[in-house]
């Protein structure tokens, strides 16, 4: 474990007798920890609220504040700290459930002090270096706005950095090079294979950015389709000098094929009374494949569905509901129609190998809603042919 003196580690159980003990004992490991015990989770919440927490070891089963209602109240207040969850009554559900907090799985209890310390060791250590990995910039910034958190992401992108401050899941200020607030915050989304750095949120900064997240994606999106259809010559540089590559899931990336595929699959909606047309989407709202046969449908349409979907999917699971699978949005001049496909274990992340698109179908106040989403269900499953990664 990385030397690191004054960090701060919570263990909150109603076992007396345990939280003792493993405070003794990571005391006695000389690692130069500060070690707080909480009874349940309002008893947590209340050392969050006056001290700088490192570390949270959790039980889920606890009086007054459980260990769920624990991780709901930081995924809004602390979502910079790490957690590791212990319980004795393990199951896939409940794993389900913690994956929603970003959380992998669980300590299983009774659990010996040595392994239990390793485990503490390897999360202090990551949390140390702070960065995410998998996840393009525009997905992490929407699981940040579902959850409402607040922190300052240190986004790196080759030769590129910058800071982007996040309160309550609301893009709010930002830094990158000569550009503030507004103008570095529609560069910084703009960036593809960054890596992200979570920090603390910092208190008391001004708001200097107006526009919403789905407003900045949206022209980053833009931005991005003109710098693919201008080729490599206008791309930005990296370390290395040489063009980024997006993220997998990048239109660019796919065959030209697998377009045209798509393409003539969303044509068999065609047939549905008051079609106005449909797109398949990556779950950060990357356009793969578009058929509109009039005016009717957009790819800004189908972001911005993309995002009811997400906010969907993601309050499903909070109330324990399963996953989200469609959302149907009844506006006075039509209806929008947003479906999942994931073939994944992970509810809201995709998988190698695991087909996981969104489609979005646009129809006439007057369409057939029901054949709609029979035929949905139908083009969807063959398209996770074509767009498994």
């Amino acid at each position: 474990m990385t030397t690191n003196p004054s960090r701060t580690v919570l263990i909150a159980d109603d076992e007396t007798l345990f939280t003792q003990s493993l405070a003794e004992g990571l005391n006695a490991l000389e690692w130069g920890l500060v070690v707080r015990t909480a009874a349940n989770g309002r008893e947590a919440v209340d050392v969050l609220r006056r001290e700088n927490v490192d570390l949270v070891v959790t039980d889920l089963k606890m009086p007054e504040m459980d260990g769920f209602e624990l991780l709901a109240w930081m995924s809004r207040e602390a979502p910079a700290v790490p957690v590791i969850v212990m319980t004795a009554f393990g199951t896939p559900e409940i794993a389900e459930r913690l994956r929603v907090y970003g959380l992998d799985g669980f300590v299983e209890k009774p659990v010996g002090f040595a392994a239990l310390s390793e485990r503490i060791a390897a999360a202090l250590d990551d949390a140390a270096r702070g960065f995410v990995t998998g996840f393009p910039l525009s997905t992490f910034l929407q699981i940040l706005e579902i959850e409402r958190r607040s922190c300052t992401l240190r986004v790196h992108a080759g030769v590129r950095k910058g800071l982007l401050h996040v309160v309550g899941g609301a893009p709010w200020d930002a830094e990158a090079g000569e550009l503030r607030g507004e103008e570095a915050a529609s560069e910084i989304v703009t960036w593809t294979g960054a890596g992200i750095e979570i920090l603390p949120a910092c208190k008391g900064i001004e708001r200097r950015v107006t526009s919403s997240l789905g407003q900045l994606l949206l022209e980053a999106f833009r931005i991005i389709d003109e710098q693919r259809e201008a080729g490599p010559a206008d791309a930005g540089p990296t370390e290395s000098g040489t063009r980024e590559s997006g993220p997998v899931e990048n239109q660019s990336e796919l065959k030209e094929e697998t377009i045209m595929s798509a393409v003539e699959l969303l044509k068999e909606l065609a047939a549905v009374d008051g079609f106005a047309g449909a797109g398949v989407f990556t779950p950060t709202g990357e356009t793969l494949a578009i058929y509109t046969p009039g005016t009717g449908f957009t790819k800004e349409i189908g972001i911005l569905a993309n995002n009811v979907l997400m906010n969907a999917q993601k309050a499903c699971l909070e109330m324990g509901a399963g996953r989200g699978q469609q959302v149907h949005v009844e506006a006075e001049k039509a209806h929008i129609l947003a479906r999942c496909l994931n073939e994944g274990t992970d509810p809201l992340k995709s998988q190698p190998g695991k087909a996981h698109v969104h489609m979005v179908v646009a129809l006439t106040s007057d369409g057939s809603i029901g054949l709609a989403k029979m035929r949905i269900n139908q083009v969807i499953e063959k398209l996770a042919e074509d767009f498994r990664i």
